[in-house]
């Protein structure tokens, strides 16, 4: 589905179009006189409405692939933006005929560029067409047939042709955006588990308190969920209903691939449900804003809207045992009330640190390890508290604040080993915090 502010705009008339292409010409002929080649360069929509956001941001793309293509061989280039759509002109020290190759090939094979009309023109020759040059013809981007032939025919509607090139256009930049929150959750979540040492959790050196599982399991882990952040961000992006129902639904079925990747064991259950919540804000939060990129604070009002929604689906899966008494006695707390507030763990206390001890010339492991020490400081993690009990848990959370202020780049390694061998006799594990570093680790790689 796509949102009506992606494809609103103002219509052209035609005579609009007609006097902007008279002055196109006017501007071609110009540049040919000063060189040989030309590409001009403008959007292939059907209909009157040729300016709407989706197109601007696939003409962007055209352009800047252009630019990245013939790099070093501009002498000179111009850009138009009016009611008829955008357009751009560009000289070339190259000649036609492998300019001509170039921009058809971008025409062919890029997932829009059947939207892309890059004329090449020549100063002794005119206009090159694809058949001199024994180049495929021009597909319908709807059926694709010759699309010439279409026009010809009439085979299409104007508004079939609009609507459909539109789609083309949403589903694109959708993909994009959807891949690179995608692989950021998937280099976060490996990100975590690779961070050594980790106090009672499984990194490079040891499992840690946990027998059940090693850095393999959260690998195998982490790539069976690599599918389902993206899905978590699509369904952020399309859903304009109750986003958290379809989120849980997603996150089901999410668990069930975790769990056939794992042999049953559960490596990542509180951090689908985090990664679901923000890849979902992070959709929600990019379709509203397109064209422009989201802010964070508009991210995090998603995030807090569908944290507030889980409350009402409180499951014991997520504060097991010692965790969900202390939750009733307590209110919320854990992954669950860090989501209804918003995780201002992640925006104020994982993301500075992180930041803080990369400032100081830190690796990404040792200042990701000095952010996971800065939220074990301060976080009320119920899985402390479902392995060493309420006082214990708070103990070991006043132990890190303690060591937190004495922590230096020279000590960082062997203070955390410590704490490690200290936290494997006790049993103990702050693997909620792990999934808040996760978190932490994710917005990191956004920049959010």
């Amino acid at each position: 589905m796509i949102r009506p502010h992606f494809w609103h705009g103002e219509d052209a008339s035609l005579h609009h179009i007609l006097a902007r292409r008279e002055a196109r010409a006017a501007q071609q002929r110009a540049l040919l006189a000063q060189g040989s080649t030309l590409v001009s360069f403008t959007m292939n929509i059907p209909g009157t409405r040729k300016q709407f956001p989706l197109a601007r941001k696939g003409f962007d793309e055209g352009l800047s692939l252009l630019e990245e293509r013939f790099a070093g061989h501009i002498l000179r280039q111009e850009r138009c933006s009016a009611v008829t759509g955008e357009e751009a002109l560009l000289l070339l020290d190259l000649d036609a005929e492998t300019v001509k190759r170039t921009v058809t090939e971008l025409e062919e094979h890029h997932p829009i560029g059947r939207l892309w009309d890059m004329d090449v023109l020549s100063a002794e020759r005119g206009s090159l067409s694809r058949t001199e040059l024994g180049l495929p013809r021009r597909r319908c981007f709807l059926c694709g047939g010759d699309a010439k032939e279409c026009g010809r025919s009439r085979h299409h509607s104007h508004e079939e042709l609009f609507f459909s090139a539109a789609e083309l256009l949403h589903d694109h930049m959708r993909r994009q955006a959807e891949r690179r929150v995608g692989i950021c959750a998937l280099q976060a979540a490996l990100g975590e588990v690779s961070v050594t040492p980790k106090p009672g959790l499984v990194d490079r050196h040891d499992s840690g308190s946990h027998k059940d599982m090693d850095f393999f399991t959260f690998v195998d882990s982490a790539s069976a969920l690599s599918p389902w952040f993206c899905a978590f961000f699509r369904a952020g992006w399309v859903e304009e209903g109750d986003l958290f129902s379809t989120l849980r639904s997603l996150g089901r079925q999410a668990e069930r691939e975790m769990f056939a990747a794992t042999g049953g064991v559960n490596t990542h259950k509180g951090l689908i449900f985090s990664m679901a919540i923000f890849c979902g804000a992070i959709g929600a939060a990019a379709a509203a804003a397109f064209p422009a990129a989201p802010s964070r604070d508009a991210v995090v009002e998603e995030i807090r809207a569908l944290g507030k929604a889980s409350l009402g689906d409180f499951c014991t899966a997520y504060a097991p045992t010692a965790g969900l008494r202390y939750y009733r006695a307590h209110g919320v707390t854990g992954i669950r009330g860090e989501a209804a507030a918003g995780y201002p763990s992640v925006f104020e206390i994982g993301l500075p640190a992180l930041r803080q001890w990369l400032a100081k010339g830190l690796s990404l492991n040792d200042a990701a390890a000095a952010a996971l020490l800065a939220l074990m400081a301060a976080v009320e993690d119920t899985n402390m508290i479902h392995r060493g009990g309420i006082a214990e848990a708070r103990r070991r959370r006043e132990e890190a604040a303690r060591v937190l202020q004495e922590l230096s780049e020279e000590n960082l390694q062997s203070v955390l080993r410590e704490m490690n061998e200290d936290y494997i006799r006790a049993s103990l594990s702050p693997g909620g915090c792990a999934d808040l570093l996760a978190l932490t680790l994710f917005c990191y790689f956004l920049e959010l």
